[in-house]
């Protein structure tokens, strides 16, 4: 697949009209079309404007390779993974894996509340008593 059916996708993805992608990104919408056809290379521009609006993974529009668009971490998903890391011995890329596992905000707080308590935070292991029993309490 070639870069004009990838930024195709990519419109696809991000339900946009190639006018308002183009409007997004402050280029002429034929430039997008011209894009989408291969009858033109987008450059530097492109690529930049569309790393930032859109968080697009250059890798995957420029090969295919990889997801579509880059992950945002949060300092709560770095904090784990320096946490995943350093106690389990694991590679950053290892880390990463196991907390992508964690695909939720509300698992990634039961994480870190078990980190606070390992460090003695006596207000992170109530909370997460008081969590449990509300779990309890609704799947019995």
């Amino acid at each position: 697949m070639g870069i004009g059916k990838r930024i195709k996708e990519l419109r696809a993805e991000l339900r946009l009209t190639a006018t308002e992608i183009a409007s997004g990104l402050d280029i002429p919408v034929r430039t997008i079309g011209s894009y989408e056809r291969e009858e033109a290379h987008p450059g530097t521009k492109f690529f930049c404007a569309v790393i930032e609006k859109y968080h697009v993974n250059v890798n995957w529009l420029l090969t295919g390779k990889g997801s579509m668009f880059m992950s945002k971490r949060t300092e709560m998903d770095m904090t784990c993974i320096a946490y995943f890391q350093e106690t389990f011995n694991l590679t950053e890329e290892e880390a990463t894996g196991l907390l992508d596992i964690l695909d939720t905000e509300a698992s990634k707080d039961m994480v870190l509340k078990f980190i606070q308590i390992k460090k003695g935070n006596k207000e992170a292991l109530d909370s997460l008593i008081y969590n449990l029993q509300g779990i309890k309490a609704i799947y019995g």
